[in-house]
């Protein structure tokens, strides 16, 4: 499957937080054999938050992180909603997972308002609960939360297979790229990264067929003798 992550708030934009999310989603649904092939970061306004999902309703599923609590500014709920043209509704469940944490009606009200047909996931670690509706999930922004509810929801994606490798070169990029592009002509569904370092690269081989994997690193290494 194939994946889209849309990051929601002003406080990343504004380099106030350091976005992290994204990193731990990309690196589990890489794990369990998909792909994430967008990640984007929105302001709090509903507005470009809904422009932005119907851009990325073209892949099989989104994940949107942030903007799911009490404050003015908390809008991913009406984005969503305005998204899929639905209507923000009370979510008795939701309430009921809220007032674990709090009794201010005002907070309660604001957080329990979910777009329509929403299954609602417990959030263990936060107020806001995460939601999901039609192929997007809607989780808190703070990473311990986010990690909480996309762990749960996350369980409903099968896993594939997934198998990489890893080549230390020490050196630099430019000396290896032509040695890459030979592997990658003959390797083409295994998918190839370079990552340079201080004083050398890592080489990144990863594929569903482990012997196919394991084939192109052999090569690259010939290639390198």
């Amino acid at each position: 499957m194939k994946f889209a992550i849309l990051v929601v708030g002003n406080e990343i934009l504004s380099g106030e937080i350091s976005e992290t999310n994204a990193a731990y989603i990309s690196k589990r649904i890489t794990a369990i054999g998909h792909r994430v092939e967008r990640v984007v970061v929105v302001p709090d306004r509903v507005q470009d938050i809904a422009e932005e999902l119907k851009r990325l309703r073209r892949y099989d599923f989104i994940f949107v992180t942030g903007g799911l609590g009490a404050t003015h500014d908390d809008v991913t709920a009406e984005g969503i909603a305005l998204a899929l043209g639905k209507k923000l509704v009370h979510s008795e469940e939701a309430e009921k997972m809220v007032r674990r944490w709090t009794d201010n009606e005002e907070v309660i009200n604001k957080i329990a308002r979910v777009p329509e047909g929403s299954e609602v996931v417990e959030n263990n670690a936060g107020v806001a609960p995460a939601f999901v509706t039609d192929n997007i999930a809607a989780m808190p922004g703070v990473p311990a939360e986010m990690r909480d509810t996309f762990e749960k929801i996350v369980r409903r994606f099968a896993e594939e297979d997934y198998h990489a490798d890893y080549l230390r070169v020490d050196g630099y990029e430019e000396n290896i790229v032509r040695h890459l592009h030979r592997v990658v002509e003959k390797y083409p569904d295994v998918e190839i990264g370079s990552y340079p370092k201080p004083g050398y690269v890592l080489v990144k081989f990863s594929g569903r067929d482990a012997s196919r994997v394991e084939e192109a690193k052999r090569y690259f290494e010939r290639l390198l003798e």
